[in-house]
């Protein structure tokens, strides 16, 4: 039997206490840490509550376009879907995987920050406020060590992957939110400029454009639709999940800009040559509980390896598999356990993959563009949902929807906008790099996410015709042949299979 058509089908196991943890866990990663502090020191204070208010309440009005969505295409490859619905093939194609390449970019970085925690903690490099630690050979070890962790996690079946992630998603969310609690005190929580961003508006509009970023990610738990008891449960589960990140992300940013002070977080704050430590969890317990902190927040940085990979693991792996089954990945990628029904073949590439670009991330230092590149995906994805949403309507007025987003077209519309202009920000920021010897800026996050989505339209437009001409081969081969003289009392054509979704 072909692996394309496997017998089994994905299990319906996942209730509503996973959602809201693989949509939170997708989005707190370690790098959204880090992506916190350089959000604070566009604001050069412990103000950054704003930025984040504004670009939490942001994040909603994309996760209304993606419910309703949701609602139209519950299915592992639903981005794929609704996007063909209201554009084309291709253009579904090329941005999904260019996103594709997106997730697994962000698996990568954040799989080096982690390591870069422990190496720290070995070092005790927040000791003597170091901003930027070189990471040590055990660096590498811990990447590998937390990605095998995830890949097993999946491989036992989405029911322990979904526990895992449960017990990660609260655990961390109760232990960051008692530090900052804890960081916050040794002040009296009095807070220095705690409305300083409303007096520098191009400051706060660069802010809001990186913690778009920080919030992104948590619309990846819509691909799980296949295995979730009740789909109409997503976007309810969204919302709970944006609510959940934006207080432990003010929370942990203001205590951090307070207790440590954004000067020893970042290097030239208030500009747009940026620096930040990528170890600021790190520097917070340290200061806040000495030893104890230290490893308190290492532990917890730990946790958000887990959920990042683990989740991601989970979420591309089922899109991966959903791409397979109509031939526009190799048919390798829909093979599945039979004992776990698990997609094995995507899990264990991903893992793969997110190992070789960590260590391009961790040799190159590359991990503050990265945030920048995130950002400008995220928000493309965000406003061409926006999109999608008006041209569905249009295309699919009489199809029913278990979810409507009010207000008509407003919050489309505002989505569409607000994205894509936060979108062209984030992708002319100037980011330094090295070049014979001296160091200048240039708009990196613009050159990277065009060679994304260029290697995407390459592979669409050559290799995808490949695949779906090979499976119509296996189709035909397959096919039971009719003896000639049956064919030929034949007066009409069979049609043709239609293709599956």
């Amino acid at each position: 039997m072909s692996a394309t058509r496997a017998p089994q089908s994905l299990r319906r196991v996942l209730r509503f206490r996973t959602i809201v943890s693989t949509s939170t866990g997708l989005a707190y990663a370690a790098i959204s840490l880090l992506g916190c502090i350089q959000l604070a020191a566009y604001l050069a204070g412990d103000s950054a509550w704003i930025a984040l208010l504004i670009a939490g309440a942001l994040a909603l009005l994309a996760a209304f376009c993606f419910s309703e969505l949701n609602a139209l295409y519950p299915s592992a490859a639903a981005i794929r879907l609704y996007i063909r619905s209201a554009f084309n093939e291709r253009a579904s194609l090329i941005i999904s995987f260019g996103y594709l390449v997106t997730v697994v970019a962000v698996i990568a970085a954040d799989s080096y920050i982690v390591g870069s925690a422990v190496s720290c903690f070995t070092q005790q490099c927040y000791t003597h406020g170091t901003i930027l630690q070189n990471p040590g050979p055990d660096t590498y070890i811990w990447i590998l060590a937390l990605l095998a962790l995830a890949t097993a996690a999946n491989l036992l079946g989405i029911r322990i992957a979904g526990l895992v992630q449960d017990v990660a998603t609260y655990a961390l969310l109760i232990s960051l939110g008692i530090i900052s609690f804890i960081a916050l005190s040794k002040s009296g929580f009095h807070l220095h400029q705690p409305t300083a961003a409303l007096h520098s508006p191009v400051n706060l509009i660069q802010a809001i454009a990186v913690g778009v970023f920080v919030f992104s990610a948590f619309e990846w738990v819509t691909p799980l639709s296949e295995e979730m008891t009740d789909t109409r449960l997503i976007p309810r589960g969204m919302f709970v999940a944006l609510g959940l990140l934006y207080l432990s992300y003010s929370l942990f940013t203001v205590a951090s800009t307070n207790l440590v002070g954004i000067q020893h977080l970042c290097q030239n704050v208030g500009t747009d040559n940026v620096i930040c430590s990528n170890v600021p969890q790190m520097l917070l317990g340290w200061q806040a509980l000495g030893q104890t902190g230290a490893l308190w927040m290492l532990l917890a940085t730990l946790l958000t390896g887990v959920m990042t990979f683990n989740g991601g693991f989970a979420t591309a792996s089922r899109f991966m598999y959903a791409a397979a089954r109509e031939a526009t990945l190799p048919p390798f990628f829909a093979r599945l356990s039979y004992a776990r029904v698990v997609p094995w073949a995507a899990v264990v590439s991903l893992a793969a993959a997110s190992a070789v670009i960590a260590v391009v991330v961790a040799l190159t230092q590359s991990f503050n563009a990265l945030i920048l590149v995130g950002a400008v995906l995220e928000a493309m994805i965000y406003a061409v949902a926006g999109l999608c949403v008006l041209v569905l309507r249009s295309r699919q007025s009489d199809t029913q929807r278990s979810f409507l987003i009010p207000l008509g077209p407003v919050i489309p519309v505002a989505t569409i906008v607000i994205f894509s202009l936060l979108g062209v920000i984030a992708a002319v920021t100037l980011t330094p790099v090295k070049l014979g010897g001296s160091e200048i800026l240039l708009p990196v996050p613009l050159a990277i996410t065009a060679a994304i989505f260029l290697l995407s339209f390459l592979y669409v437009q050559y290799y995808v015709p490949r695949l779906k001409a090979a499976e119509e081969a296996r189709r035909a081969a397959r096919a039971p042949r009719r003896p000639r003289r049956q064919a030929a009392e034949e007066t009409e054509p069979t049609a043709p299979l239609p293709e599956q979704e």
